[in-house]
């Protein structure tokens, strides 16, 4: 049983996403970016534009379905101020534990000053060694460089 049901925690989905095919199957709650051909794939660095894939409820799908190679996703906008529910691994989580992007678009928590932190967890929760759970990330100002012709 997952923390959260939904990934988009600040209620700004209207209005704050994108929607694209994906390039591979795609977890809710992981970071993603568009590639070369327009279409969500998983993120496995901190440059441009960053989503975080929501769940595909217009496919039937939960929180912990992933969305299926070349099927439509919603990715929600990485942006100051925007509180997501992120995909983590095990771990120990506190408030304000800073968060970076981490192996297959996960979250994880950053741990020395080379670390690019993204933002800050909101919640107190122990992850299990071997699983996946969600944790509320907070973003921070100036966490991702705009792509070319992005303002």
């Amino acid at each position: 049983m997952s923390r959260y049901r939904r990934v988009n925690i600040d209620g700004q989905s209207l209005y704050k996403t994108e929607t694209r095919l994906t390039a591979a199957a795609l977890l809710p709650g992981t970071f993603a970016v568009l590639n070369g051909a327009d279409k969500f794939a998983q993120a496995a660095e901190t440059v441009g534009r960053l989503y975080v894939i929501d769940c595909a409820y217009h496919q039937g799908l939960g929180i912990r379905d992933a969305v299926p190679a070349g099927n439509s996703a919603v990715g929600n906008y990485v942006e100051e101020g925007r509180e997501l529910a992120i995909l983590c691994p095990a771990g120990t989580y506190a408030k304000d534990t800073p968060i970076k992007l981490g192996v297959n678009g996960l979250g994880a928590i950053a741990t020395d000053d080379t670390d690019t932190v993204l933002g800050y967890s909101q919640d107190d929760a122990v992850i299990a060694a071997s699983t996946t759970d969600f944790i509320r990330v907070r973003f921070r100002v100036g966490t991702v460089a705009a792509a070319a012709g992005e303002p």
